[in-house]
């Protein structure tokens, strides 16, 4: 009984983390993404964003997430026409290829709804010292697990994706620039 016990909490305890990754990994591209600023107020925009993101649930963010999908960011990219100095702008979009929007949309509602599920309504009705209320949120935990491990992998891969693209743009543009082709 007591491993049944233990093997219980402490699934209980890893899918609890992997959905707070979750929410940590689109707590960090929607701090980072998105935005626009003067290049002197860059840092302070940044934590202001990261400030108002930090205290967003999952379910909010999720919602946040998706509206980027569904219109156009090039207003990000137009700056103040009285401006005193340089602006920057970072905006961060996955094409609606192949119908993956929606596909992406039922998945983050599924990963909310059962990040819910476990906090408000499995753990309530779970009985540590009953071998088969144990049993039964085993399978029910490692179900759940197969479904945050597969969106977990989708975040990270936009994640890295994210920072490869912002790493790769902010090497080129304080490179030196090529002087190989001047007549000077």
């Amino acid at each position: 009984m007591c491993e049944l016990k233990e093997l219980a909490l402490r699934n209980i305890g890893r899918n609890v983390v992997n959905f707070q990754k979750i929410e940590g990994m689109l707590k960090l591209l929607l701090s980072q993404s998105n935005f626009q600023s003067p290049i002197s107020k860059f840092s302070e925009t940044l934590e202001e964003r990261k400030k108002i993101i930090e205290k967003k649930s999952l379910g909010k963010l999720a919602k946040e997430h998706f509206k980027s999908f569904g219109k156009s960011m090039e207003h990000i990219h137009e700056y103040p026409e009285n401006r005193d100095e340089p602006w920057i702008s970072l905006s961060f979009k996955i094409d609606n290829e192949d119908g993956y929007l929606p596909e992406q949309k039922r998945a983050f509602t599924f990963l909310v709804s059962e990040r819910n599920r476990l906090i408000h309504q499995m753990l309530v009705k779970f009985d540590p010292d009953s071998v088969e209320s144990c049993k039964t949120l085993i399978l029910e935990l490692d179900k759940q697990n197969e479904m945050i491990q597969r969106e977990y992998k989708n975040i990270q891969v936009m994640l890295k994706s994210f920072y490869e693209a912002r790493k790769k743009l902010f090497k080129e543009s304080i490179s030196e620039p090529d002087n190989s082709n001047s007549n000077g």
